[in-house]
C-alpha cells in the first residue's frame, strides 16, 4: 500500500482530529508518512485513536495492507493537544476544523506563525473562499484548500483550490503529494463557493427534498432511485458520459452542448481510441461487478436463481 514518499514532504500534521481529521492521518500514514494529529479535546484524539484503529485493521482484513503492517502505520501517528508541537516541523499541514471563517483564519494564522515557512498550509474546508482564509496567513501563497471527501482515506477524489495568492509551486506540490496517496487531485480553475464536487451534490440534494415534499415520492424512494439508478452510473461516469451513452453519434447536436462543454467532450479521455462498442462492453461488465458487491440483484438472477 505505501507509495513513494513526495519529497520534503516526509512529515504531515493532521489539525483537528474529527470525521475528516483521523481520516486524513489514516492515509498519510497508510502511505509511510510520519503524522501529527492535533486537536484541543483529549476526548476527541482518543475517539480519534479508536477510529484509526478500526479503519487500518480493516485494510489488513480486505487485504490492502499485510496484518504485519498495523502496528507500523498506526505507530507513525502521534497525538497532542499542542498545535505548536504538531505543526512545528511539518512539510504539509491538512487543516480540517470547524466550518466556519474565523475558525479557520485564527487555527491557519496560528499555523502559519510556527510550521517552517516551506510548509504548505492547506484548509479542507468544503465551501468557503480559500482567498479569504489566506488573508490571515503569514506567507499567504503556501496556503491552499484541499478539499477531500468523507472518508477520504478511501474516497479518491480531492479538489485543489488556489486563492488568489496562491503560489503555483503550492499548486504542483499539493497534486503531487496527492496523487502519491492515490488520490484523484481536480484542480479548482474559477474560486466559487463549495467548489466543484459539493455544488453539484446541493443541487441533487434540493431537487430530492423538493420531490419528497412535493408528494412525488418518498424518501426511500428517492433514496432507491439514487441507488440503484443514477448512482450506479456515477460510480463509473459523470454526466456528459451518460449523455454519450444515450446518443452516441450525435451528442452535441441533441444536447445542444457548445462552447467550454463541446471542446471538453472532445478532449474527454475516456472517448480517446475507444470506439462505443467497445465503452457498452466496458460499461455493462463494471456494472455487472457493481451490482454484485453491493448484493443488487441482476435481472437474470431470477431465471437462473
Amino acid at each position: 500500500m505505501k507509495s513513494e514518499i513526495v519529497p520534503q514532504m516526509g512529515t504531515i500534521a493532521c489539525v483537528g482530529a474529527g470525521v475528516m481529521g483521523h481520516s486524513w492521518a489514516t492515509l498519510f500514514a497508510l502511505h509511510g508518512h510520519r503524522v501529527h494529529l492535533q486537536d484541543v479535546d483529549d476526548e476527541k484524539l482518543a475517539q480519534a485513536s479508536g477510529w484509526i484503529r478500526t479503519a487500518v485493521d480493516l485494510f489488513a482484513e480486505k487485504g490492502l495492507i499485510k496484518k504485519g503492517e498495523i502496528a507500523p502505520t498506526i505507530g507513525r501517528i502521534s497525538h497532542t493537544t499542542e498545535l505548536d508541537e504538531a505543526v512545528e516541523d511539518a512539510d504539509f499541514v491538512m487543516e480540517s476544523v470547524y466550518e466556519d471563517y474565523n475558525v479557520k483564519k485564527q487555527v491557519l494564522k496560528e499555523i502559519s506563525e510556527v510550521a517552517p515557512k516551506e510548509a504548505i498550509l492547506a484548509s479542507g474546508s468544503s465551501k468557503l473562499l480559500i482567498s479569504e482564509i489566506q488573508k490571515a496567513v503569514k506567507n499567504p501563497g503556501r496556503c491552499i484548500g484541499a478539499h477531500g471527501f468523507n472518508p477520504p482515506h478511501l474516497i479518491p477524489l480531492v479538489e485543489i483550490i488556489p486563492g488568489e495568492t496562491t503560489s503555483d509551486q503550492t499548486v504542483d506540490r499539493t497534486r503531487s503529494l496527492m496523487k502519491s496517496l492515490g488520490k484523484v487531485p481536480i484542480v479548482v480553475k474559477k474560486e466559487v463557493s463549495a467548489y466543484l464536487g459539493n455544488r453539484m451534490q446541493y443541487s441533487v440534494n434540493q431537487a430530492a427534498r423538493d420531490i419528497v415534499e412535493s408528494g412525488i415520492a418518498s424518501v426511500e424512494e428517492v433514496d432507491l432511485a439514487m441507488s440503484t439508478g443514477l448512482g450506479l452510473r456515477w460510480a463509473l461516469y459523470g454526466p456528459f458520459m451518460v449523455s454519450y451513452f444515450n446518443t452516441p453519434s450525435h451528442l452535441i447536436q441533441r444536447y445542444d452542448h457548445s462552447g467550454l462543454v463541446a471542446e471538453g467532450l472532445e478532449d474527454h479521455s475516456m472517448l480517446k481510441g475507444k470506439t462505443f462498442d467497445d465503452l457498452v462492453r466496458w460499461r455493462n461488465s463494471k456494472l455487472i461487478d457493481i451490482l454484485r458487491v453491493v448484493d443488487r440483484p441482476l435481472s437474470i438472477d431470477s431465471k437462473i436463481g
